[in-house]
């Protein structure tokens, strides 16, 4: 982000619509629908066909599709980043930790009880995940019947694992830029490659239904004066909360 942020982006702001709307709308028209449906089968298949042998390699998978990995997984969200957080100058860890309060909101929006239920009675898409419609399939339920993975969805579109990591990405990218951003997009893909793997989640509901909302609401929020004035508040309440040694912030709250 540029040193004296502007309050509007907008062309960002446009980008991110034009595309998240043409990545829906190539999904529901019939002759690229049929393209993103192929795509789909034969990456579940490849994927899921980690789990035809190895012991060892089904435990890995099995464990990584725990919710205790979800936990775990959070939290090195969080440690990411407050690494970005910490590798600056001093007089922009305020500035920074405000930027993590806004990426925190806007995920905390997006979850059950909030953004996701509007958007999801909107959109109206009712799918089950490819180890319920596919076959052959190998179940973790089945393999490693003594860990509670999570192998399946009746209703996996979009992906909620898909929405928050793209949050995720976009947040940093936008405040941290694209080195930072490019390193998010390796993560997250790894993130979200478990429960693919598993068959809980077809690609295109990561890569459609998740990023659809995840990039309106990167738009809407980050890239209008919204996310601005958010971030000048979080700014002015953390100037006054956080001890001096923190730094100082461009409202000159507080001074190193």
């Amino acid at each position: 982000m540029p040193q004296n942020p502007r309050i509007w982006y907008p062309l960002p702001f446009l980008l991110c619509q034009v595309a998240g709307l043409l990545i829906y709308t190539s999904w529901l028209f019939e002759p690229t629908r049929a393209l993103w449906d192929a795509l789909d089968s034969r990456l579940f298949f490849l994927l899921n066909g980690l789990l035809a042998e190895g012991d060892w390699g089904r435990l890995f998978w099995a464990a990584a599709n725990t919710k205790t990995a979800d936990m775990l997984t959070g939290l090195g969200m969080i440690l990411f980043f407050f690494l970005f957080i910490f590798s600056g100058p001093k007089a922009s860890r305020i500035e920074r930790l405000s930027m993590f309060g806004v990426m925190a909101g806007m995920i905390l929006l997006s979850q059950d009880g909030g953004l996701v239920d509007l958007y999801k009675q909107t959109i109206a898409v009712e799918r089950a995940s490819p180890s319920l419609v596919l076959e052959p399939v190998y179940r973790l339920s089945e393999l490693v019947p003594q860990i509670k993975a999570k192998d399946a969805s009746h209703g996996s579109f979009p992906g909620d694992h898909g929405i928050v990591t793209l949050l995720w990405v976009g947040s940093i990218w936008f405040f941290a830029g694209w080195r930072w951003g490019v390193a998010t997009i390796l993560i997250g893909t790894l993130i979200l490659l478990p429960r693919m793997v598993a068959g809980a989640h077809w690609l295109s509901d990561n890569l459609v239904g998740s990023s659809l909302l995840a990039l309106l609401m990167v738009a809407w929020i980050l890239c209008t004066p919204l996310g601005y004035y958010l971030q000048r508040l979080g700014e002015r309440i953390l100037g006054f909360l956080l001890p001096d040694s923190w730094g100082t912030n461009r409202l000159g709250l507080a001074q190193e």
